[in-house]
């Protein structure tokens, strides 16, 4: 029991230091992002949007690959199904963009 969980615990430490080099993309300007994305595949497409968080008013750029745009949708609904529907996603499967 204490292995599982310790096991369970670091597997979440190494998953939540997971990230995305979004860095030098929130610098870079719209031209530079459209050159970036026609060198790389579909999925890997980076995607920048502002935003306000709750509470605050300042604008946060966040940028994110078309994957992972993909998969928080996923998740989302997912959460959203197992609230409402009882453990069913909403859409039920992971959508293939191509990025494979």
């Amino acid at each position: 029991m204490k292995t599982s969980l310790s096991l369970l615990l670091l597997f979440l430490i190494l998953v939540s230091c997971q990230s995305s080099d979004t860095g030098p993309f929130r610098k870079m300007t719209e031209e530079e992002l459209v050159a970036y994305n026609l060198t790389v595949p579909l999925g890997e497409n980076v995607y920048c949007f502002e935003g306000v968080r709750t509470g605050s008013h300042i604008r946060k750029r966040r940028c994110l690959t078309l994957r992972e745009i993909v998969n928080q949708v996923n998740d989302t609904s997912h959460a959203l199904g197992v609230l409402n529907y009882g453990g069913q996603s909403v859409f039920g499967y992971r959508p293939s963009i191509g990025v494979d």
